[in-house]
């Protein structure tokens, strides 16, 4: 059973632990259409913890949860029942949410931004919104307005990048994009990215007790090879008296996972297969003394295959770095057919059609998404991991 809400299950809680049993959310926004649903989500898990609807301009929400939880609120003002196939697509809010009474205003239904529109970030519209609640909440836009300047920033710089690349004459842009001012663009919005980031990750460092820091430290730790064990020990102590206890008892376990892929630890040596269908182990592959970076891939995988180009740049840049690319593909035709096609002349593996083999080699890296590029140091220590080749081109 989810941890973050229950709604017709009793929970034996201390009251200290919330402002009250249950939360309302309250909220007569101009301009929203009579009879449009409202879903109340869990952003994380994707979980449905309140619905509703608008009724005389208006709509409130009811239920408990059992920890602070980021939400969106969505409002769809299209009348239910949607056509077969169409989902709730309407504007959103973005709150966290605890057992308190909160009020959600805006000036007007269409200020509020889209759950997703292209071109364009719901990100730069939630200044277009307030959210009055409890103490979570409050904490949470004391967050908001220290990131505020910092998260504009790097959104509008992605917003412009994707616009350039993607965007053509609908936004003003070229049909044929320079990729030279193309990839400055990515750059700059990469940088600000990762700046923003370093910021969120230092305001949470610095409210160690506040829920929201630690729900987003515990984010953090989805960046596989990035933090060391000894950075890991580190958060468990400085998170130690947060107050949601029960929050802080998942991050624990959450850390312990986590020391399986710190960065720093001596890469793991699975098992692959060759070509012809022989097991191979990694050791086999990699060249100690030297840099090796390993590419998960597969010959179905739209952006590995994108990807490809920067790899074979960097072969031919930088032929003292040991590259291994690692098919993720089951169909041996589907691949040879792939690595002639793309002309890949560097060391070739796949994971293996052993399923235990194979779960063992995926759990090893913590494979989630391709393409996954990891970077081993000449020690053998794993020292990078990205879903971004950019990210790793400019390494060197």
């Amino acid at each position: 059973m989810n941890r973050h809400f229950l709604l017709s299950v009793f929970l034996s809680l201390p009251l200290a632990a919330f402002a009250g049993n249950t939360f309302t959310i309250h909220s007569a926004i101009p301009g929203m259409t009579e009879g449009a649903q409202v879903r109340l989500q869990a952003v994380d898990s994707h979980d449905s913890i309140a619905y509703g609807k608008v009724t005389n301009g208006q709509f409130a929400l009811t239920g408990k949860v059992s920890a602070p939880v980021l939400c969106t609120l969505e409002i769809d003002d299209r009348l239910q029942p949607l056509p077969e196939g169409e989902y709730m697509h309407g504007r959103v809010v973005k709150l966290y949410l605890d057992n308190d009474d909160y009020t959600v205003s805006a000036p007007a239904y269409d200020s509020i931004p889209r759950s997703y529109e292209m071109g364009e970030s719901s990100v730069l519209g939630e200044c277009r919104y307030m959210v009055k609640g409890g103490l979570a909440q409050q904490q949470y836009q004391a967050w908001h307005d220290a990131m505020w300047p910092s998260l504009k920033t790097a959104e509008e710089a992605g917003v412009k990048a994707w616009r350039y690349t993607y965007g053509k004459a609908e936004y003003g842009m070229p049909e044929h994009p320079d990729k030279a001012v193309a990839e400055r663009l990515s750059l700059t919005a990469d940088s600000l990215k990762a700046i923003c980031q370093q910021r969120s990750d230092s305001y949470a460092w610095a409210h160690p007790a506040e829920p929201y820091s630690l729900y987003l430290q515990g984010k953090s730790l989805n960046r596989h090879f990035y933090y060391t064990s000894v950075q890991l020990d580190e958060m468990t102590t400085r998170f130690r008296d947060n107050s949601d206890a029960a929050g802080y008892a998942a991050f624990v376990k959450k850390v312990a996972e986590a020391k399986k892929t710190a960065r720093g630890i001596a890469y793991p040596n699975v098992t692959l297969r060759t070509v012809d269908g022989k097991a191979v182990k990694l050791s086999s592959l990699v060249k100690p003394g030297q840099y090796t970076l390993l590419d998960f891939w597969a010959s179905w995988c739209g952006p590995c295959r994108a990807s490809i180009p920067l790899i074979k740049e960097m072969h031919a840049k930088h032929p003292e770095l040991n590259i291994v690319s690692i098919s993720c593909d089951r169909s041996l035709k589907d691949w040879t057919e792939a690595l002639r096609e793309e002309n890949m002349s560097w060391k070739q593996a796949a994971l293996p059609q052993d399923k235990q083999l194979n779960r063992a080699a995926a759990s090893a890296y913590q494979i989630q998404y391709i393409p996954y590029l990891i970077v081993i140091s000449p020690d053998g220590k794993v020292v990078k991991a990205s879903n971004d080749a950019k990210e790793i081109v400019r390494m060197w």
